[in-house]
């Protein structure tokens, strides 16, 4: 069993920030690095030690932030409840590799939070999960492990590890520079235009973040306003600095789910009376009108 010790979040100084542009977020554009910084500083993660945050970006699409699994280590740590790890490989009854396992334990829980994954799930075959399949394997089962122990900390968070294979089916080399995570499920429908306030509100949380995007898989419902404002902005000065000077496609789609998100989630925080009367709730009614008062200032 491994244990971690906390490392305190900290500032950078000039140098490491001029560092940090020139090597680690290398490419980036203004708007790009400025998000970058916000997110390390704000999750409390070094660009500059390995393994705990990347940026990557492809060609001329838009740039990623991705935790690495140093950062989930230390972000766990943080907690001050992270008692240790366990992981090893699942096999077949001819040994063959087929999978892997995970066990973190927290101070405060009498059982740890387990995870198994499969390696046909994760495996492309290529690089270096034709290489080393079992380490690769190893590395998601542990990010499976660590958000089901710590959902406050890593909760929306994927390795690059848990992206590849739904990377590859997008034509891209994941391993020529580190990508994101899980594939996220498919959208649901599209809800009727008659749909209540509460109900567009609950079907707009569980929107997924464009993959190659900042925060890229992540539900709307597991960022922070700031984060959802900043990456609105950024596709905002975007389409302001385009030839067109508007956005289409994902970007397009994008900005008006989380412009109409932040909208309902502060009317609805703001005006109980568009809620549905107390004895017509149910249990996900109650979790969306306490998720909204918790968050209002």
């Amino acid at each position: 069993m491994s244990n971690i010790t906390p490392v305190a979040p900290r500032e950078f100084t000039d140098r490491e920030i001029a560092l940090i542009k020139e090597t680690v977020a290398k490419g980036a554009t203004a708007e790009e690095f400025k998000l970058f910084i916000y997110r390390c500083l704000h999750m409390g993660l070094d660009p500059l030690k390995p393994g705990q945050i990347y940026f990557v970006k492809y060609n001329n699409n838009p740039g990623t932030i991705i935790v690495g699994r140093e950062g989930f280590r230390s972000r766990a740590a943080r907690t001050g409840k992270h008692a240790g790890t366990k992981l090893g490989v699942l096999r077949d009854d001819k040994g063959k590799c087929i999978g892997a396992w995970c066990e973190v334990y927290r101070s405060d829980w009498e059982h740890p939070a387990r995870e198994e994954v499969s390696l046909a799930e994760y495996n492309t075959g290529k690089n270096q999960w034709a290489k080393m399949p079992e380490t690769m394997i190893k590395k998601v089962a542990e990010a499976a492990a660590l958000r089901m122990a710590f959902p406050d900390e890593l909760g929306g968070l994927y390795v690059r590890e848990e992206m590849d294979q739904a990377l590859e089916g997008q034509g891209r080399d994941v391993n020529q520079r580190s990508g994101p995570s899980t594939p996220p499920p498919p959208q649901a429908p599209e809800p009727a235009s008659t749909s209540t306030p509460l109900e567009r509100f609950k079907f707009l949380s569980e929107y997924r973040v464009p993959i190659n995007f900042v925060h890229g898989g992540s539900r709307l419902s597991d960022l922070g306003v700031p984060d959802i404002e900043a990456s609105i902005q950024y596709w905002q000065k975007r389409a302001e600095a385009s030839a067109s000077g508007s956005l289409t496609g994902k970007p397009l789609e994008f900005v008006e789910n989380a412009t109409e998100y932040l909208k309902l989630k502060n009317e609805l925080g703001a005006n109980p009376s568009i809620l549905p009367d107390s004895d017509e709730w149910t249990d996900g009614d109650f979790d969306t009108a306490f998720d909204l008062a918790r968050d209002v200032k």
